[in-house]
């Protein structure tokens, strides 16, 4: 018995081995995958969605913009400049306001702002109104020194591990250094199958935590060596393959977005059992019914339309976007 074991061991070991191999070799020249993002044809569909995220400024001054609307909208492949100027002021004014008074902002939502400000091009940690100037930055930080605290003290985030995951992925696209025992914590608990991950599996929070890994994947400040990195980010894409329905929706609809743009992150693997266009067909079919009805349902599926994902943000040029978004009667 104690022969098979060693055996059965020795098997897995092996496995495991050769799938990091495929993994550097797959990352290391790349890999020809299908092209991710909807057809010209079904362009006045995402049309709509960027209208629906651009009209959510007129909802009134007392209603703080969404930063995931301005993520979306900046990493759409059409723009408003007029439109995206404005909603980036409002931002501004808000972030400042809720630093400020000391509102009840966490981590998820200042590394919300964080990623929002940077993929307008703007320094997160010099967030000014022309009165006063915050540093974004620094309040992620301090966010995450409560996380870590909580994790220390409780085996648990201050928040939840979706938040987490967001904060380490907005520090990663700033260039700071992540905590390695925050990251470690994170890799233990998908590696262990601790909930989230496995136990009550969530989907959102799967995605947002192979998108912070895969920052961390390709950062010269990460301290982790990437093979201990590659192997929760392998498990973490294999379960969302296996909530993959025939029609193409991972878990629920509206989970779907970003487990794609996870998936997207990760072209490079080429799963063969994903098929991008299956997924992105059903969710432009759901555009007309009106199922994403709300900014935060808007803004996690506009990036996978569009083929791009969170990490994206890293690598935007304000300067060569075009003010090409057709007015609301051009279709």
């Amino acid at each position: 018995m104690q022969h098979i074991g060693y055996r059965t061991r020795s098997f897995y070991l092996t496995m495991s081995i050769c799938r990091i191999i495929v993994f550097q070799f797959l990352i290391t020249i790349g890999h020809s995958t299908e092209k991710c993002h909807v057809s010209e044809n079904r362009r006045p569909l995402v049309n709509s969605l960027l209208r629906t995220l651009l009209r959510s400024l007129n909802v009134g001054d007392s209603t703080d913009p969404d930063p995931t609307a301005l993520l979306a909208l900046r990493l759409a492949n059409l723009h408003n400049l007029t439109g995206e100027k404005q909603f980036q002021q409002r931002l501004i004014e808000a972030a400042i306001r809720k630093v400020k008074e000391g509102d009840d902002f966490s981590s998820g939502p200042t590394a919300l702002y964080t990623l929002a400000f940077r993929s307008a091009c703007l320094d997160p940690a010099k967030i000014s109104d022309g009165h006063s100037q915050i540093d974004l930055v620094e309040h992620l930080n301090s966010k995450l020194k409560q996380e870590i605290q909580s994790l220390e003290l409780n085996r648990q985030p201050l928040t939840d591990y979706y938040q987490l995951a967001l904060a380490i992925l907005a520090l990663c696209i700033e260039k700071q250094p992540v905590s390695t025992y925050v990251v470690e914590e994170l890799i233990v608990r998908i590696m262990d199958y601790g909930a989230p991950f496995i136990t009550f599996f969530s989907i959102d929070t799967a995605s947002m935590s192979v998108l912070a890994l895969s920052c961390l994947h390709g950062s010269p400040f990460n301290k982790i060596k990437r093979l201990k990195i590659e192997r929760p980010i392998v498990r973490l894409l294999q379960a969302l393959l296996a909530e993959q329905q025939k029609d193409g929706i991972i878990g629920t609809i509206y989970s779907t977005g970003l487990a794609v743009q996870a998936l997207i992150a990760n072209q490079q693997l080429d799963f063969k059992i994903f098929h991008c266009s299956t997924s992105l067909e059903r969710l432009i079919s759901e555009i007309p019914k009106g199922t994403f009805d709300t900014l935060e349902k808007i803004s996690h599926v506009v990036p996978a339309l569009e083929g791009h994902t969170y990490l994206d943000v890293q690598s935007l040029h304000c300067t060569s976007d075009q003010d090409n978004l057709p007015q609301e009667n051009e279709g």
